[in-house]
């Protein structure tokens, strides 16, 4: 399908409250188009949130070079999208979403196959993993949709998913699917015991009351807390948890001085027997921060359930330091 592109702005500006709306993403993570001509979509920029996001700030994208026109920049995934317009001339409307049981059964690095879904079909099928951002993800994705030409969903491994519809409706059809599907899966291999209900209050009091600038929170979420109570460092299998929480994400006792120091350079801790502390220096960006450590810590268990490995050092190293600092650098509208 095409859209003129006033309708496609107007539904790419929709798409990102829905998404937003029903969980299907957070912040600015992932990204939406939609085509306006067999030569042009129109993207959201990178980088500007969904919620205050309009229509001019969207940018118009050629298909055949990922040109494009104006002062914002495209999202960095352009490539992605384009390539999807080229394979599907049917498609109308993408989404590259990070949504949480999509992205957790990613790490197991393999296609859901024998679905039998009315949306999805038989398979998902999964790309490789390549960084974001990259021509090795992009190729990966490619590489993909050469292969399952009549696949519409993908798994993109350790980072999210692809959803490639005629239009805005199916294509939020296939999102929906694919996190039922995905939440299936998961569940059909970690099994997560009851959260515990014990008080833990007191350690965030004593963080609060050491005079850092730094904010806090408590996420006790039953995935957090199973993961937790293995008393070990977990290392991301997800690019986001890498990005947004740390390089590693440490675990240490019930203690402020001991979490203080396990939070340097990193923005959770582990406290078994209490799930994770999320810190951030802007109260705003807690939320963002405590939604990344219950998706990757269900990551961390299906990882576990399916012998996969986390991301490696040197990539995590890298996607931590340019979102630091790219980060850091819109926070100073700079």
């Amino acid at each position: 399908m095409t859209y003129t592109e006033k309708e496609a702005r107007d539904l790419v500006i929709r798409a990102g409250h829905q998404l937003l709306s029903c969980g299907l993403t957070a912040r600015t993570w992932g990204n939406i188009s939609a085509r306006i001509s067999s030569t042009h979509f129109v993207i959201t920029p990178s980088g500007l949130p969904y919620d205050t996001l309009q229509p001019e700030q969207l940018v118009r994208v050629r298909i055949s070079d990922c040109s494009y026109e104006g002062s914002l920049k495209p999202s960095s995934e352009k490539g992605i999208h384009a390539s999807a317009y080229r394979h599907r001339p049917d498609a109308g409307f993408i989404l590259h979403t990070h949504q949480e049981y999509a992205s957790c059964v990613s790490v197991g690095a393999k296609a859901l196959t024998d679905l039998d879904d009315g949306v999805l079909g038989n398979c998902v099928p999964c790309a490789a993993y390549g960084m974001p951002s990259t021509k090795k993800l992009q190729r990966s994705v490619d590489a993909v949709m050469v292969k399952h030409p009549m696949c519409n969903a993908i798994l993109m491994q350790n980072h999210g998913a692809l959803c490639i519809g005629r239009d805005y409706d199916r294509t939020f059809e296939l999102a929906q699917a694919l996190e039922d599907v995905s939440r299936a899966a998961f569940e059909n291999l970690v099994t997560l015991p009851e959260a515990s209900s014990a008080e833990k209050h007191q350690l965030l009091e004593q963080l609060r009351s050491t005079g850092t600038s730094r904010h806090f929170a408590l996420e006790s979420d039953d995935a957090v807390q199973a993961l937790a109570a293995r008393g070990k460092t977990l290392h991301p299998h997800l690019d986001d948890l890498a990005q947004i929480a740390g390089v590693t994400v440490r675990c240490a006792k019930n203690d402020a001085v001991a979490a203080a120091k396990a939070l340097r350079g990193r923005n959770a801790v582990l406290i078994p027997g209490i799930g994770a502390i999320c810190c951030a220096n802007d109260e705003s960006d807690l939320d963002a921060i405590a939604a990344i450590i219950r998706k990757g810590c269900k990551a961390a268990l299906y990882a576990v359930a399916c012998g996969t490995a986390p991301l490696g050092r040197i990539d995590r190293a890298i996607m931590r330091l340019v979102y630091t600092k790219k980060y850091a650098k819109k926070k100073n509208g700079t």
